[in-house]
């Protein structure tokens, strides 16, 4: 089973669109989603092995907040507000929930970055590796070392080509649905990076680095 597979039959009905109203996040589905992500990610090869482990991580220590006090942590803008009037939300050790979230936002704009284009690749043959190289110097790379950097290009050069890696990302979905998944997962996406960015510039976390 592949990510479409997870999101077939998008839309307002979608389980996984964490969008909810007045620009905030429901942060529970933002999680839930992410699990979906990781399992997927599994399959990319080795680099991403270490990105799904440390992306899990993050995702326990924000559905632990949750369990501890889910009135607080229903939603990325509640998270953020409560955090701040407790003066923990730039907190590191241990790391408060919105250093937890910003971390998991950048990985998540990688993601959505990679999936786009190769969506809008055509060519079958081309190489995901190139692909990923591109999203990753977009997107990650300026909040890695240079050392870190260089491992993660060497080891983008195993992903497949296209064909094989959209395969993945189908799952038991007809090629037919793979627009309807770009589109949708892009758009709601984006949306959702969007607010997380404006949660960030609203509690003046934009030079924070968790």
């Amino acid at each position: 089973m592949g990510i479409e597979d997870d999101l077939a039959g998008c839309e307002e009905s979608d389980p996984y669109i964490c969008i909810l109203d007045e620009n905030d996040v429901n942060l529970e589905q933002y999680c839930l989603l992410w699990t979906h992500l990781c399992r997927i990610m599994n399959n990319w090869g080795t680099v991403f092995s270490f990105v799904v482990k440390d992306v899990t991580g993050k995702i326990v220590k924000l559905e632990e907040m949750q369990a501890d006090k889910p009135q607080h942590y229903s939603s990325v803008l509640k998270m953020a507000q409560f955090e701040k009037e407790n003066e923990t939300i730039r907190k590191k050790k241990p790391r408060s929930g919105c250093g937890q979230l910003i971390i998991l936002n950048r990985a998540f704009e990688f993601v959505i970055d990679l999936l786009h284009n190769v969506f809008s690749e055509k060519d079958e043959a081309a190489k995901v590796s190139k692909i990923a190289q591109h999203s990753y110097d977009r997107t990650l790379s300026k909040h890695h070392s240079w050392v870190v950097q260089k491992v993660v290009w060497a080891a983008l050069c195993t992903l497949p080509y296209r064909e094989e890696f959209v395969a993945s990302l189908r799952g038991n979905m007809p090629a037919e649905n793979d627009e309807k998944f770009h589109e949708t997962f892009d758009k709601n996406g984006r949306e959702i990076l969007k607010r997380v960015g404006q949660m960030i510039e609203q509690f003046e976390l934009v030079d924070f680095h968790p």
